[in-house]
């Protein structure tokens, strides 16, 4: 399977990342790491339910393209209220790790700022309140217009960048935020005929490796 089309499936969504970098600007003195960390929770912890058969997501064969990854149960990772309520056991700990209360707060703030952000995106299917067979699910589709969606996402990161981060840290953050825009371009472009990710599993852990790289990345050129 070749390597660029593999990486092009991968949920390396730097949109997250454009909060983590406001997070930070209003409180700098805040560590970088468990804040990248918080921006990409949910999708961190997506794949492990996604093996361990509570959460579900369907992937086309046939089609490459975001809009057509079906994201049928996630109510413990995707979650408004079910899922931030969770995500206060990791802000607890990381507020314990740092032993800082701010810390911990500020995680919560981010895995919160990735639910906002998914309801750009996604397809209305980010449920709000996490169980119930009535639970309302929501999202504004941008992914429908998925050339649209590529640019305005990194024309958001990037602003956001540009508007918060010191200017030392431009070049670090815009261009690998750039590079793994584009190991994603697969996705919004679909340039194979097949999705070369093809399975649920395959691609909750690309994504995943996806998120783990990107974490690095921000931690990195945030200093």
């Amino acid at each position: 399977m070749p390597l660029l089309p593999t990486l092009g499936l991968t949920i390396v969504y730097i949109g997250h990342f454009a909060a983590a970098a406001v997070i930070l600007a209003v409180a700098p003195e805040t560590p970088a790491l468990p804040i990248a960390v918080a921006v990409a929770w949910p999708d961190i912890v997506w794949p492990g339910l996604v093996f361990a058969g509570k959460e579900s997501v369907k992937v086309d064969r046939n089609n490459p393209l975001q809009s057509c990854v079906k994201f049928t149960s996630y109510p413990y990772s995707h979650s408004l209220v079910l899922g931030g309520a969770l995500s206060i056991v990791p802000a607890a700990l990381a507020g314990l790790i740092y032993q800082s209360v701010l810390v911990g707060v500020l995680f919560w703030v981010g895995v919160l700022s990735h639910w906002l952000l998914d309801a750009v995106v996604h397809l209305r299917d980010l449920p709000v309140l996490g169980w119930g067979r009535n639970d309302r699910r929501v999202g504004f589709g941008l992914w429908a217009r998925p050339r649209l969606a590529f640019v305005l996402e990194y024309v958001f990161f990037a602003a956001s960048v540009l508007l918060v981060a010191p200017p030392s840290m431009f070049v670090g953050l815009l261009g690998g935020g750039l590079l793994l825009h584009l190991f994603n371009i697969n996705s919004f472009f679909g340039f194979t005929k097949k999705n070369p990710v093809g399975t649920p599993k395959r691609f909750a852990l690309l994504a995943l490796v996806g998120y783990v790289i990107a974490i690095i990345w921000f931690t990195m050129s945030w200093q």
